[in-house]
């Protein structure tokens, strides 16, 4: 469909399901025809050997999904509520007690707690009927789809939908021949990866994935070389154990990539592993002796990668790679001059050259 009569209908026909979900959350949703009646048919075209059918019918179904994840959410929260109220309540002592609000609190937590049954078994019908089969779609912006509207689920209902049995399907994903489908995997979890809360459900995922994800550095794919080092930024700001010093390194070397976001995203990594930290005892012990501020070290330790890298006519490259995360640091002129004019301390090089092995 060309022209402009169609430009916005993909996101006006998407914003139509979450609406229409919203609207019946309270009533018709649960009356057990107009959902199960949808999600059939949905089903049904999720399956055709139309294209067209299956690509439409597909994207319907992860939308209607992502619509019943948030009244789950909200059903959830709900119980929560209802439940501390209860709890609340029963703690009182007899005489003021409301056995009224206790009996009506009950009656709440139960009508919820079907709801989110009812719920669940949508879900569990649009996920097994549909997503299980078409993420794996012959044709690669059908897989694209379920793999962005998986990384919704997880990131805004993480207690239900943030574990192995839904993660799984997103690093088997990583290893998609399309590039545009490692690309929407690498952004589904930079949204995970941000939020430092999930870090410790991402633990077991990490461990199994993190390796292709640092293959994926080195992708022929440009625009997912870039995310998958955005994203290896990310698992460094959670924990700085994961990566080992070999994981690093695969990343360092890529500051004098000739594509420049490549080399932009390497210099984030490289700044954030080694240069974003100092140490307050040793820039007071710099400024006794006479040294020009905090600089004075990261300056030294910039200097050494770059002559331990071996590649002398390139550092214009590694400048540039960091001009925008390092700007303090790469304009410290001051700095600079100082450090030129003094003479070294016994073994000061060697300590700063290990700082980054």
């Amino acid at each position: 469909m060309a022209g402009p009569q169609w430009k916005k209908f993909k996101s006006s026909f998407c914003e139509f399901i979450g609406v229409l979900v919203r609207q019946c959350q309270y009533s018709i949703i649960y009356d057990e025809y107009m959902m199960d009646t949808v999600i059939s048919l949905l089903t049904g075209l999720s399956d055709s050997q139309v294209r067209a059918f299956r690509h439409t019918s597909t994207l319907a179904a992860m939308k209607l999904m992502t619509a019943l994840v948030n009244v789950a959410l909200n059903l959830s929260i709900n119980m929560d509520n209802t439940q501390r109220q209860y709890e609340t309540e029963r703690n009182k002592i007899i005489g003021k007690r409301a056995n009224d609000r206790l009996e009506l609190l009950l009656q709440k937590r139960k009508e919820l707690q079907e709801n989110q049954d009812e719920i669940e078994n949508m879900m569990n019908a649009i996920f097994k009927g549909v997503f299980v089969h078409r993420y794996r779609d012959a044709i690669a912006e059908i897989r694209a789809i379920c793999i962005e509207e998986i990384g919704i689920w997880m990131k805004m209902y993480s207690d239900a939908f943030l574990n192995d049995s839904y993660l799984k399907y997103v690093g088997w994903t990583m290893h998609d021949k399309q590039g545009e489908v490692r690309l929407k995997c690498l952004t589904a979890l930079q949204g995970l990866y941000y939020n430092k809360e999930l870090n410790s459900k991402l633990e077991l995922f990490t461990s199994r994935f993190k390796d292709r994800i640092v293959s994926m550095t080195l992708d022929k794919e440009y625009d997912v070389a870039v995310q998958a080092i955005k994203l290896l930024t990310l698992v460094l700001q959670s924990s700085e154990e994961v990566l080992t010093a070999e994981d690093c390194e695969n990343v360092y070397h890529l500051v004098y990539s000739a594509h420049r976001p490549v080399a932009i995203a390497a210099g984030e990594f490289l700044y954030k592993k080694l240069f974003s930290r100092r140490d307050p005892e040793e820039d007071g012990i710099l400024k006794r002796r006479g040294r020009q501020g905090p600089n004075a070290n990261l300056v030294k330790t910039l200097v050494f990668f770059f002559l331990e890298s071996e590649l002398h006519e390139h550092a214009a490259y590694l400048v540039d790679s960091m001009w925008d995360c390092a700007t303090d640091l790469l304009k410290d002129w001051e700095c600079m001059n100082s450090l030129l004019l003094e003479e070294p301390l016994n073994g000061e090089e060697r300590k700063i050259s290990l700082c980054f092995k």
